[in-house]
């Protein structure tokens, strides 16, 4: 077994000596809910065995019904059990997403003729947009004033700002993505613009002081890097000896770094952002 392997196996079983080796309480699962998704009404509780409990609940503000549940999930290594640690389960999203395609059902129906163009909604399974727009006619010169007053037509309803990270999504009528309207950053982005928010997150995640400057075309050599030390990532261009890199520019208490748009293998056998910059 590798040392890395034995090393998260350490760290799991420290893990699992802090948390509860059974399935919370009905009071727990109550003020779970409570911190998480507001005020609710607890309606009733099940239990089916040992291993799980359901709290199903009825949200105070809204009025919708969802359900709470703990359960025993086992911890596998290598095909060895390593024990049981408490888990938590909720179809809280999907039920207040729903709630509010309800409530504006109505106004997306008149904004689909308004601005002539198609308005589809997540099927939640996983919900990481408001809503999807896709133009019927060559003319997408009001997709920010559009994708804006369809994010606001959402966050109006969702007072609690739970979905605040939610996004408009853009498309033309070839299909082709234009970019999203992201209601927490206050504005329309492109796609360049999203490309570009990736890589200033990722510096801020670097260092509390970063603060970032510019962006910069070059050479891929200018980097210093050896090609063979890069990793090629799904859905990117190669890259190349002779590839034009992104630099992205930022300072750390007054000294000038950079980080690119290529991957390379980091120390502990993954992979990062290349940067010049190191903690």
């Amino acid at each position: 077994m590798g040392k890395r392997i034995i090393t998260i196996i350490i760290i799991l079983l420290s893990f699992l000596s802090l948390v509860g080796c059974s399935v919370a309480s009905e009071k727990d699962i109550v003020k779970y809910s409570n911190d998480r998704y507001g005020e609710a009404t607890l309606l009733r509780t099940e239990k089916p065995d040992d291993e799980k409990i359901i709290c199903y609940f009825k949200d105070k503000e809204y009025g919708f019904e969802y359900y709470v549940t703990s359960y025993m999930n086992e911890i596998l290594i290598d095909g060895s059990s390593f024990g049981s640690t408490e888990n938590k389960g909720s179809n809280f999203d999907i039920q207040y997403y729903n709630y509010i395609n309800d409530v504006v059902c109505s106004d997306i129906l008149s904004l689909e003729q308004k601005y002539n163009i198609d308005i589809s909604v997540s099927d939640g399974t996983y919900i990481y947009y408001f809503a999807r727009i896709y133009y019927k006619s060559s003319n997408t010169a009001n997709v920010s004033s559009v994708t804006k007053e369809i994010s606001d037509l959402y966050t109006s309803v969702d007072t609690r700002n739970y979905w605040r990270d939610l996004v408009v999504e853009a498309y033309d009528e070839s299909g082709n993505y234009l970019g999203s309207y992201h209601h927490s950053r206050g504005g329309w982005m492109t796609t360049e613009d999203e490309s570009d928010m990736k890589f200033i997150d990722e510096i801020a995640n670097l260092s509390d002081d970063a603060i970032y400057l510019r962006k910069e075309q070059h050479l891929f050599t200018e980097t210093g890097v050896n090609i063979q030390d890069v990793v090629q990532v799904l859905g990117n261009p190669e890259v190349k000896e002779n590839s034009m890199v992104t630099y992205y520019i930022f300072t750390v208490d007054g000294q000038e770094y950079y980080m690119c748009d290529f991957m390379v293998h980091d120390d502990i056998g993954g992979f990062e952002w290349y940067t010049t910059y190191k903690k």
